[in-house]
């Protein structure tokens, strides 16, 4: 971010004169320039600044000047001025009684932007001032003017002297130093989005249309004096996906997550410590820290945050991927990153084959498993959006719109009516990101060929089996005939003779 020179000048408080100007080195110091006795003016002077992310293993002590090696991760992009400061004159005790009451604040108004220098630092965290040729002799206010992009706040303004004295403490002692190297650091979050895998055989991956995403960001490592005034982690949602404050039974709802820097989960409470909200109209789902758990956050340098978002895919982008981006800001420092994931679906096609002609197949009814046993015992079938069962329309295809890719068992649980279930009816295909596709190269595409059911034993037509009808005919009539007699008989036996 840009601010400024002015505006940084003018605002630059906080460090005694001289205490930060090689702010920050941790090691012993190597050989440097030095020179004993007066300020010789015929050396030449430089100033260089050393700039990495502040942490736990930099920033504890004071710099002396001298170049050193500091641990740390380079950065790149920060823009530094050096200002030199009116009416000090260090060729005189006077200047240096000023240099002993002056303050960053202070030197803030005595300072031109026709003495000011400017140098940004590069992919080493390096940056040198006026090119490297001399610079006046004189005491510099040196102010952070623009950020690295991952930087959360300004390095400190500070004041040095060109040249600068080692003290009577030094090592050396008692001399000057004509190249004089600095070590500001940066607050820095490193933010992260990546979609994170349903565990094998869970609920979650039985429902393969849901993706879960987690968008993590580091909590700051803050120099003395600092604090942390905003942290928010943002996800915006693509139109390619559906927000779930919650999934299907047994798959874990959105949430938001701390731990230290030990990686250990710490307990913040929604409401409490934070808020987490969704915005239709920006399609953001946002995690807010309060104050409360702003402070608890600053006490966790090296931790971390996650905003684990849930959601569910409900197109599918012509190449597959669906792109999605989060948004970090902390201290005013934004930071925004892109995670993708693939999607694909699978189309399933029923058919009988006649002669070369596939005739397509209505009616016949599909399920899908994460693994072969599911499949052979037809239990744990995937759900899409609340759907378990596919059904063949009149064109014999059926789409299950979408799925992540993975490798899947299909299987047909219900024939088409009037047809046999295939063999073998479960089929193990592979859906890859994309649509489906039947010309070459084919993919994200099954199909299930169809037998009619055995034909019924109907009774024989032709010469004989006319005789054979004429026959029975005739049995049938000469067994009615013989039922007649012989009711007829009986009924004349039991009758009572007439007188």
């Amino acid at each position: 971010m840009s601010i400024s020179i002015l505006r940084r000048l003018t605002a630059a408080a906080g460090v005694l004169a001289l205490s930060a100007a090689a702010a920050f080195a941790s090691v012993a110091p190597a050989a440097a320039v030095t020179q004993p006795g007066n300020i010789d003016p015929t050396i030449a002077r430089t100033l260089t600044i050393h700039k990495s992310a502040l942490g736990p293993n930099n920033g504890q002590q004071i710099g002396t000047g001298q170049e050193v090696t500091v641990p740390g991760t380079p950065l790149s992009g920060a823009t530094f001025t050096a200002a030199l400061v009116e009416g000090v004159d260090l060729t005189t005790p006077g200047g240096w009684d000023q240099v002993a009451n002056l303050t960053p604040a202070t030197a803030a108004s005595r300072v031109t932007l026709a003495n000011t220098y400017t140098a940004t630092t590069g992919t080493n965290g390096v940056a040198v001032f006026n090119g490297g040729d001399t610079l006046p002799i004189g005491l510099y206010l040196v102010t952070e003017t623009e950020l690295p992009a991952e930087a959360t706040n300004p390095a400190a303004p500070f004041l040095v002297t060109l040249p600068f004295p080692t003290g009577p403490g030094g090592a050396p002692a008692n001399q000057w130093i004509y190249d004089v190297h600095a070590y500001p650091k940066n607050a820095v979050t490193d933010l992260t989005k990546t979609r994170v895998p349903a565990p094998a055989n869970s609920v979650e991956a039985r429902n393969p249309d849901l993706i879960r995403w987690a968008i993590k960001s580091d909590v700051p490592t803050l120099a003395g004096g600092d604090t942390l005034d905003t942290y928010t982690l943002t996800d915006t949602l693509p139109v390619e996906l559906e927000y779930l404050v919650a999934g299907p039974t047994g798959v874990a709802p959105t949430s938001v997550s701390v731990a230290n820097a030990a990686g250990v989960s710490q307990n913040f409470v929604s409401g409490t410590d934070y808020t987490l909200a969704y915005d239709d109209a920006t399609r953001n789902v946002t995690t807010t820290f309060t104050p409360a758990g702003l402070n608890r956050l600053a006490a966790l340098p090296g931790g971390n945050v996650t905003l684990t978002v849930l959601s569910r895919a409900v197109t599918i982008p012509a190449n597959g991927i669906i792109t999605n981006t989060a948004t970090a800001v902390v201290n005013g420092s934004s930071e925004t990153v892109t995670g993708s994931t693939p999607i694909g679906q699978l189309t399933v096609f029923a058919f009988q084959s006649e002669n070369g002609v596939r005739n397509p197949l209505a009616g016949a009814v599909y399920q899908v498993f994460l693994n072969q046993n599911d499949a052979n015992l037809g239990q744990n079938a995937v759900f899409i959006d609340g759907i378990q069962n596919w059904t063949t329309g009149a064109n014999g295809i059926v789409e299950i719109p979408i799925i992540t890719p993975g490798n899947y068992y299909v299987r047909e649980i219900t024939p088409p009516a009037g047809f046999q279930l295939p063999t073998p009816n479960q089929v193990l295909t592979q859906v890859v990101a994309g649509p489906s596709s039947t010309t070459a190269p084919v993919q994200n595409y099954v199909e299930f060929e169809h037998d009619q059911v055995p034909a019924f034993a109907l009774p024989l037509t032709g010469g004989d089996g006319a005789l054979w009808f004429i026959v029975g005919g005739i049995g049938l009539i000469a067994l009615a005939l013989g039922t007649a007699l012989v009711i007829a008989s009986r009924r004349a036996t039991r009758a009572p003779a007439v007188a």
